[in-house]
């Protein structure tokens, strides 16, 4: 009779085994997670080798049965193709972190930096420190910790961190905050505070209904940085006394939008009446919009001395029919610009009216931007240039029309404007909208930009297409700062969603009674599907 007793083998040198085994992966996960724990793992790995050695040592035989064992064996192989399964997967990962490539899906690209934004962060030189105060866990929070990783990502110079107002008060107290949702950004002894209503505009309690709430947090935080990295602030006057567009005036032909827009770009603006003053040593630029009457000779003189004697930077747009003849002389006199006496006509029909005009943008620093982001940029009521150059200034075309427009000629205050092309009176595009004139005699020369149209950079218009890069970005490139020369940051419409009671009974219907019936049915589809194979 065969004898039917089962051989026993011990379990214990087997249990030793797996805990040494078990300590040799864990010291190589310590020593990959954790680089400055490398004697810990080397430590736990030792340990585990010794345990390794002692189960081999309880039981010899374990040897032959690990490496002859069919099951053994089996077992190994599954192992290894989990370890390698796992290693991949790790590679990849590694890869994916290393060069990855990412997309943003939300509405209006929520979390996607401007260029302008990208250009500003990639060049700090200088550690800056990013504080925010928020409660721990709200909406608010989130949204501005998802920025500010975004900012982080393309420069390592940016810290940030977050302190809630309500569980750490001797922080706010220290950092003396003045209200919850505040945001503060440090560069060396340079601070600036943005307060809530910088970073979320929310809509009024006179509002429409359908006003939303904004989202500003880049391109306050983008101005913050400007401010506390870039040192001496530049000076923009804005001339008045001759009917200019103002920068306090909210009509239409005025400039208060721009005038806001400046001041985020971190620039001093204040206005100057040549009658009443010079022009203040500090001034860089000397801005003159929509002038409606003319200029004395000594505001000429003023301007001549600023350009030619101090090496200051001239801006001026025109209307068309504007009694400005001294100020236009003075330009073809010392510049070579004339400013002709017409209305640009284009045949497309912008927004269905002829006069407005896309201009084709030429290939300036200042738009490249523009152009590699498709921006159209529009004009109202333009007047044809022409340049004639003088010495030691050399213009160039900076906007100009298409080829099948055309400019009616000698035009006066009140007359009708047909809008067919008359042969022999009008003149053929390609016409001029924007000169650039830099001077040539040395490295800080002027820069000298005439536009035939004011209309773009007021605030019915500023707003439109690429009119706010547009002006923004020129007026940088006057000025030399051509690391801010880009698109603006964005500001996006925070989304809210209303649901009435019908939508809320759907979804309530969809999710907790229909959803579990459809699992229900088809795992009771396929159980009969099997019972019947």
């Amino acid at each position: 009779m065969a004898d039917k007793r089962r051989l026993v083998i011990p379990l214990m040198p087997y249990l030793v085994l797996i805990a040494g085994l078990v300590m040799i992966f864990s010291s190589a996960l310590i020593y990959a997670t954790f680089q400055d724990m490398s004697r810990v793992a080397a430590g736990v790995a030792a340990v585990g080798t010794m345990v390794v050695a002692i189960a081999f040592f309880m039981r010899p035989e374990m040897i032959d049965e690990l490496v002859r064992n069919r099951k053994t064996l089996l077992w190994i192989n599954d192992i290894v193709l989990i370890l390698l399964i796992i290693a991949i997967g790790v590679v990849l990962a590694h890869i994916g972190f290393r060069r990855n490539v990412r997309y943003d899906f939300t509405r209006n690209q929520m979390f996607t930096l401007s260029d302008q934004t990208r250009k500003i962060v990639s060049q700090l030189e200088k550690e800056v420190k990013v504080t925010a105060f928020f409660p721990a866990g709200s909406t608010e929070e989130q949204m501005v910790k998802e920025l500010l990783q975004e900012y982080r990502r393309i420069s390592g110079k940016l810290q940030f961190s977050f302190v809630d107002p309500y569980r750490d008060p001797m922080t706010v107290k220290a950092m003396n905050v003045a209200a919850p949702g505040t945001t503060i950004v440090q560069c060396e002894m340079s601070r600036k505070d943005l307060m809530a209503n910088d970073v979320f505009e929310r809509p009024s309690p006179y509002a429409s209904p359908d006003t939303k709430p904004k989202f500003k947090g880049e391109q306050a935080l983008t101005t913050a940085l400007i401010t506390v990295t870039s040192g001496i602030k530049k000076r923009i006057s804005f001339v008045n006394g001759h009917g200019e567009a103002t920068t306090s005036g909210f009509n239409g032909r005025d400039v208060a939008g721009l005038n806001e827009l400046l001041i985020r770009e971190n620039y001093d603006v204040d206005e100057v009446n040549l009658l009443e003053s010079d022009i203040s040593f500090e001034t860089n630029l000397l801005v003159i919009i929509a002038p409606q009457r003319d200029f004395l000779d000594t505001e000429l003189e003023k301007i001549r001395t600023f350009i030619k004697g101090r090496s200051g930077h001239l801006l001026v747009a025109l209307d068309p029919l504007s009694e400005t003849g001294n100020l236009e002389k003075f330009l073809l006199h010392d510049f070579g610009v004339l400013a002709n006496h017409d209305v640009v006509i284009d045949p497309r029909g912008i927004q269905r009216q002829y006069w407005t005009v896309a201009p084709v943008l030429t290939n300036h620093p200042a738009l490249s931007p523009i152009i590699e982001s498709n921006l159209v940029c529009i004009m109202f009521h333009c007047r044809s240039l022409t340049a004639e150059g003088r010495e030691g200034f050399t213009p160039v075309t900076y906007l100009e029309t298409i080829e099948n427009s055309w400019a009616k000629r000698n035009l006066k205050a009140g007359d009708e404007i047909s809008l067919e092309y008359e042969e022999g009176k009008d003149a053929r595009g390609p016409l001029k909208l924007a000169i650039a004139i830099e001077g040539t005699r040395n490295a800080t020369a002027s820069r000298i930009l005439v536009f035939g149209d004011a209309d773009f950079a007021g605030n019915a218009y500023i707003s439109f297409g690429g009119n706010k890069d547009l002006i923004i970005n020129s007026i940088n490139w006057m000025l030399g700062q051509e690391k801010m020369i880009s698109i603006r940051p964005k500001t996006v419409e925070i989304p809210e969603i209303v649901l009435d009671d019908a939508a809320a009974n759907q979804i309530f219907t969809f999710c907790v009674i229909v959803s579990p019936l459809m699992i229900v049915f088809l795992g009771g589809l396929v159980f009969l599907l099997r019972r019947r194979m």
